[in-house]
C-alpha cells in the first residue's frame, strides 16, 4: 500500500481524514490514543529509527539522510506529546452530558 502520494496537487492537502474527521479533528486524537499509549509510541518510534539506521538501507546511506531521519523522529515525538496533552485535556463526553442535565 502506497502511503505517500507524490502528485503535486496533493501537497499540503489532507489525504487521510474523512470529512467528518476534518470537522472534528479531536476525535482523531481520541481514537489514536485509545489505540496507543504514549510509552508504546515512543518504543515504536525508537524501534523504527533503529531499524532504519541500523540496516543496510540505501535510503539512509548518507549522513544527511540519517540526520534528517533523526530530526523527523524528534519532531514526531514532540508532535505526539503535544497531541497527547491535547487529548488528556479535552473534556470527556460524559462530563458534558452531566453538565447539560
Amino acid at each position: 500500500m502506497q502511503t505517500c502520494n507524490k502528485l503535486k496537487q496533493n501537497h499540503n492537502q489532507l489525504l487521510r481524514l474523512t470529512r467528518e474527521q476534518q470537522l472534528e479533528p479531536g476525535a482523531v486524537l481520541t481514537y489514536f490514543f485509545e489505540c496507543y499509549h504514549l510509552k508504546d509510541l515512543r518504543e515504536l518510534l525508537w524501534d523504527w529509527l533503529l531499524t532504519a539506521l541500523g540496516s543496510d538501507n540505501a535510503t539512509y546511506a548518507k549522513g544527511r539522510e540519517r540526520s534528517n531521519l533523526i530530526f523527523l523522529y524528534e519532531k514526531l515525538e514532540s508532535l505526539l506529546e503535544a497531541a497527547y496533552l491535547m487529548h488528556q485535556h479535552q473534556p470527556s463526553k460524559k462530563r458534558k452530558r452531566k453538565k447539560k442535565g
